[in-house]
């Protein structure tokens, strides 16, 4: 592959977001690979203000969560596995922040099961409506802005890190915002998973600023002071079948910042709805020791990482 040095790069000094290098390589689908700790870039990461505006654009005022009965029942699936991963590290109950609300779903499943939760988020649309449907307070604003008391035994960031054009500063502000021995869960989109060799791959997003594998998400979560408990991979049933589908019907990766529409295959509530969902079901029964072949070489669709604030207070 073409190695792509500073002066090919809009002849401006363009550094890696998690270790500093400035040598770069061209990767697939038009992405960049630092030579250094090969942590993979969407060249918007270097655009100001980057975050902020894909949060505008993509979860702004005409973001609306999906809440059909299917989404309904993944959330609760995805909800019920975050908290049992936590049950192995944290405590029973404590002060929780998710970062990254979502539908405030989780929100609500960690207050149901004796957690005390709060929620930041930068879009001022998802903040009202997840405080309006749960009553759950929402810091409306970066991790940054929020106060560093209380302190939180748990902090839940899933699929946000992937996002950010400074992991390493979110991170970091998680890290003074936990009390010592607090449990951090982080999951992204893992790049090293074999279904992303396919253009449709359901994680090339046009607001995915960064694509992190097991071990550059491990790098990043040391390099801001936690103690990292464990890292795997996790392979969902409806991973090879919407990297197909996305395939198929030509839903490949655009660049970070273009104008465009979710890609997300979001039926309504129809008998449609159900016949693709239950295809979906089905072909991740079918794939299934292929999918547990992937969890254990490190190859599944998401990275889950736990760790834990090491720090004496």
């Amino acid at each position: 592959m073409r190695e792509v040095g500073l002066n090919t790069i809009d002849h401006l000094l363009r550094t890696c977001p998690l270790c500093g290098g400035t040598d770069f390589k061209r990767w697939r689908f038009q992405l960049l690979r630092c030579k250094k700790c090969e942590l993979v870039v969407d060249e918007a990461v270097w655009r100001p203000a980057a975050n902020e505006e894909m949060e505008e654009t993509f979860f702004g005022e005409a973001y609306e969560p999906v809440r059909s009965f299917w989404v309904r029942l993944f959330e609760d699936w995805n909800n019920r596995r975050t908290m049992s991963r936590l049950r192995r590290h944290a405590p029973l109950m404590g002060n929780l922040l998710e970062i990254g609300v979502g539908s405030g779903s989780f929100l609500a499943y960690a207050k149901a099961h004796g957690f005390v939760p709060t929620g930041c988020d930068l879009s001022l649309p998802i903040c009202r409506r997840v405080e309006q449907t749960t009553g759950i307070k929402v810091h409306c604003g970066p991790l940054e802005s929020m106060p560093v008391q209380p302190q939180f035994d748990v902090v839940v960031m899933n699929h946000v890190l992937e996002h950010v054009s400074d992991p390493q500063s979110l991170l970091k502000a998680a890290f003074v915002r936990m009390r010592p021995g607090g449990v951090l869960h982080l999951a992204v989109p893992n790049i090293a998973a074999w279904e992303a060799r396919l253009p449709g791959w359901n994680s090339y997003e046009p607001y995915h600023l960064l694509y992190f594998t097991p071990r550059t998400l491990r790098a990043a979560t040391e390099e801001s002071g936690f103690e990292v408990l464990e890292v795997k991979t996790h392979e969902p049933f409806s991973g090879w079948f919407l990297a197909i589908l996305r395939t198929l019907l030509r839903k490949h990766r655009q660049p970070a910042g273009r104008q465009a529409a979710n890609w997300s295959i979001k039926q309504s509530t129809s008998i449609l709805e159900h016949i693709y969902r239950l295809m979906m079901v089905a072909s991740g029964l079918a794939t299934l020791p292929l999918r547990r072949l992937q969890e254990l070489l490190g190859r599944g669709d998401e990275v889950i990482l736990l760790a834990r604030n090491g720090s004496d207070g």
